[in-house]
């Protein structure tokens, strides 16, 4: 069965294959797709019409088996390469895991790898001595092709004496990390997602708490996890949460994000038939509340950073953020889960006791904008939210790095 483009995916999807079969040796390049956009089938539809054997990287399994399953989906026929997956497959599609195979360069090489496509790009370390340079050098693939909807990596700087961290685009220069990717080629922007009604209405219900407690790390990238539960005492969010859990009886399915496991099994003590995910779990017990919950058995998971990124859920229609982030990327991404459009889904809610979408805005008023030659994200209040001091964020929705200070920090 081959799988039917939406309309609004058939240009990066054009674009994708028309980049990766150019016969000369291209600039590493990126399309800029939100979550729900359906990534994982305009990696099936790339992969299927390039010349040339492909290579699929992801940054995790979970990815890696959506990925596979969209390809196969769409009739064709692919190996899996990774030790988490349980295969150690070469075909002329492979999808893999990096960490399988960066000591396999040559071995792509000599097999004449010639296409990468890399999932989530912005997962991967960029630096000239991480894994992914070193496998791609040795491996010598010539086009390289990346997807994802935060085309951006937290970085450190410092502005007279001051350390600070912030949200760099991929393809801007980094004098530390190096710019493994060149140039963005496509940008689908949210405002087409969403007037296409193929991203689920929002309802933001946000609850006053007082984030006087929260303090900084030592690099200002993010709040320290004692200053985050200190806030959560104080604030008396879990019976909150339980107040919002009781207020929402419509809501099918329901995911909370808590910043440890001890918060997260407290929360389970007060909440009838919840489950609690996190990193500690033996795998079979981490596939049995993931898999019931994909199956509306389970109702209420209670989640310490394990869905995050590229959770696939449509029927997920009610967020519980309990999490305070200075992280746009992990702030997009969280609400991301609820984007989805299901035919039993009328719209999401999505309840925040973190102050996180009065400090970034709303999800769906974000927009990519190139000014000169160089890419950025602003939110619907035309407040800059990369290259920017997360700290100002917090303090000003119109703090900007000026132009001399990003001289320093690049």
């Amino acid at each position: 069965m081959s799988i039917t483009l939406r309309e609004n995916q058939v240009e990066p999807v054009r674009i994708g294959i028309e980049f990766l079969n150019t016969k000369k040796k291209t600039r590493p390049s990126i399309l800029v797709l939100p979550t729900a956009f359906g990534k994982s089938i305009c990696i099936a539809k790339i992969a299927e019409k390039v010349d040339g054997k492909v290579l699929v990287l992801q940054p995790s399994k979970e990815l890696l088996a959506q990925n596979y399953e969209k390809y196969t989906m769409n009739g064709g026929t692919a190996s899996v390469y990774s030790a988490s997956f349980g295969k150690k497959e070469i075909s002329d599609v492979t999808f893999a895991t990096l960490g399988s195979i960066k000591k396999m360069g040559a071995e792509f090489k000599e097999l004449g790898f010639t296409k990468l496509i890399m999932d989530e790009c912005d997962r991967f370390s960029r630096e000239a001595d991480g894994m992914l340079r070193v496998f791609v050098t040795e491996a010598a693939i010539p086009n390289v092709l990346g997807l994802t909807a935060t085309p951006f990596k937290l970085e450190r700087g410092s502005f007279q004496m001051q350390a600070f961290s912030y949200a760099k685009m991929l393809t801007s220069h980094s004098k530390k990390r190096g710019d493994f990717f060149k140039d963005i080629l496509y940008v689908a922007q949210i405002q087409e997602v969403t007037r296409l009604k193929y991203w689920s209405p929002i309802v933001y219900d946000i609850v006053e708490v007082d984030n006087k407690y929260l303090k900084y790390n030592t690099i200002g990238s993010e709040y320290t996890l004692e200053s985050i539960n200190i806030m959560y005492d104080e604030e008396t969010i879990k019976w909150k949460i339980l107040g919002k859990i009781n207020d929402n009886e419509d809501r099918k399915s329901i995911l909370i994000f808590v910043s440890d496991i001890e918060k997260a099994e407290e929360l389970q003590s007060i909440i009838p038939k919840s489950e609690v995910l996190h990193s500690k779990l033996k795998k079979k017990e981490r596939d049995r509340i993931v898999s019931g919950f994909k199956s509306m058995d389970i109702r209420i998971v209670i989640n310490v950073t394990i869905l995050s990124v590229g959770f696939d859920h449509p029927q997920l229609d009610c967020i519980v953020m309990a999490r305070p982030t200075a992280s746009i990327s992990l702030y997009y991404q969280i609400i991301g889960r609820i984007t989805r459009i299901h035919p039993d889904k009328k719209y999401g809610v999505v309840v925040d006791f973190s102050n996180n979408v009065r400090k970034f805005g709303r999800v769906e008023g974000f927009q990519f904008h190139k000014i000169k030659r160089s890419w950025h994200l602003f939110n619907e209040d035309d407040t800059q939210l990369t290259n920017v001091d997360v700290k100002m964020l917090e303090a000003s929705k119109s703090n900007i790095i000026n132009s001399n200070a990003e001289m320093v920090i690049n």
